[in-house]
């Protein structure tokens, strides 16, 4: 709509969220020190979207920007942008790994993940996790 006025502006967008998983961890008992899991969990995520634009060239109704510069708060103020509702979506978790032992009660944690966030448009997220853990 408004680069037919011949307003050309430049956006980005961000959706950051929190998230709260609460989940079960069912350790795979071995005969070695090697214990292997699977894991799987279900909470909420928080989604707090954001867009910024910034002037590029074309005119914008009581306004003189010059190139580069944030114009997010006029676009709305002159009703041409709404900025979302942040939302709450239901989310989900699975995944597995291992437990190797390197010393007396310590342990090497490597694992897999994937999470959805089932919102108007899911969400997926992967990630390869590591830790050190200490047994008493």
């Amino acid at each position: 709509m408004l680069s037919a006025s011949g307003l050309s502006v430049n956006g980005t967008a961000r959706v950051p969220a929190f998230h709260a998983v609460g989940g079960v961890r069912y350790a795979i008992p071995t005969s070695k020190g090697v214990a292997p899991y699977v894991l799987g969990g279900i909470g909420v995520a928080r989604l707090s979207p954001t867009a910024q634009f910034t002037y590029a060239s074309g005119t914008l109704t009581g306004f003189t920007p010059t190139a580069g510069d944030d114009v997010t708060s006029q676009l709305v103020s002159l009703g041409d942008f709404t900025q979302p509702a942040a939302t709450t979506a239901f989310m989900f978790t699975l995944g597995g790994g291992v437990e190797v032992p390197v010393a007396p009660h310590l342990m090497i944690d490597v694992g897999y993940r994937v999470s959805r966030v089932q919102a108007d448009t899911p969400v997926n997220a992967s990630s390869i996790v590591a830790g050190f853990g200490y047994r008493f």
